[in-house]
């Protein structure tokens, strides 16, 4: 497809020039488009489809589900490393994870305050810290380093055994959670639509990530911007819809520790299961002026967050505060790296 768009654009860029730009706009917000509609197909059709096998309904949430969550972001690096724009991959990593934190959960703090009372295990933060911490140290701040074969392979390591131990204390508690009710008495589709429709979503993940990532490449090249700011602000933003649309829904059913295990699952599972395939497909290295700004942004929302997350009642002016220092973020890395 990515072929397909080159070929179109080729020719307009130098008969229509004009037509040319608005071609690169319309893809990156087809792209955007396509993304949403295809993790949300993904996200849903796998749930029913686990449930149909008899997964218990606790391990598909903190699975498949997050697999799922983190879909739009892996295919649109794989399409990146793809199409020779590495840059897009890093900055997608950081910029998502600092957008989980800043722009969705400073978002949802605006609609409903959120207690983080017995929220989310410690273990998850911890294992979120030593995710973010180790993941900048060994390619933000160091000038020499590249997210390669090795790194990629020690995270995709991380992220089976997070998995794994997610699975094994899920199955040892099971025994002492509620029985889902609602979902359960709903008629569900039969096994043949499901994997119809798991096939669809897989469809428009690709379809968006490559309709995305030439849109902005090239948008990122006219401006004559590293693709790595691209992916740490717009791509970050476009890929991270999902989760913004799951976590108003989840507001609206006041389940706010779900919302919260949503946003840090979600991080973990950028950093490991995303960098961890794009790292065995590279490898790629920064090509951004200033990388430390990045990871240092992603440092810094992670710390805030782990730090609000000790039992805090958290309100509107924390969302604000979440907003205009994902703003002023943004801005920072903009000027420094443009």
């Amino acid at each position: 497809m990515y072929e397909l768009f080159d070929i179109l654009g080729s020719y307009l860029e130098e008969f229509l020039f004009p037509c040319f730009i608005a071609f690169l706009l319309g893809s990156t917000v087809l792209g955007f488009f396509l993304l949403t509609k295809g993790g949300d197909l993904l996200s849903d059709y796998c749930s029913i489809f686990a449930e149909k096998l008899g997964v218990p309904p606790v391990i598909i949430g903190l699975t498949i589900v997050s697999v799922a969550t983190s879909a739009p972001e892996l295919f649109t690096s794989i399409a990146a490393i793809n199409s020779s724009a590495g840059g897009l991959v890093l900055g997608n990593i950081t910029g998502s994870n600092v957008a989980n934190i800043g722009l969705i959960l400073g978002i949802s703090l605006l609609i409903k305050p959120i207690s983080t009372h017995n929220a989310v295990a410690p273990q998850q933060l911890i294992i979120l810290a030593v995710a973010t911490f180790g993941f900048s140290c060994a390619i933000g701040f160091n000038q020499n380093s590249e997210l390669g074969m090795l790194t990629g392979l020690l995270l995709i390591l991380f992220i089976i055994s997070y998995l794994l131990g997610l699975c094994i204390t899920s199955l040892k508690k099971r025994s002492q959670l509620p029985a889902s009710i609602g979902d359960s008495e709903k008629e569900r589709p039969s096994l043949f639509i499901v994997i119809i429709m798991i096939f669809v979503g897989g469809i428009l993940l690709w379809m968006g990530s490559e309709s995305l990532v030439y849109g902005s490449k090239n948008l990122a090249e006219l401006a004559n911007v590293p693709s790595e700011l691209i992916g740490f602000t717009l791509i970050a933003i476009g890929t991270s819809l999902p989760e913004l649309a799951a976590s108003i829904s989840l507001l609206k059913k006041d389940e706010t520790q779900m919302l919260l295990g949503n946003i840090i699952g979600s991080n973990i599972f950028n950093i490991g299961l995303v960098g961890g395939v794009a790292g065995i497909l590279g490898p790629i290295e920064s090509e951004s002026p200033y990388p430390w700004i990045d990871h240092s942004s992603m440092i810094i929302f992670t710390l805030i967050l782990i730090f609000w997350m000790r039992g805090k009642n958290l309100s509107f002016k924390n969302g604000l505060i979440l907003l205009v220092l994902y703003f002023f973020a943004s801005l920072t890395t903009w000027v420094a790296n443009s």
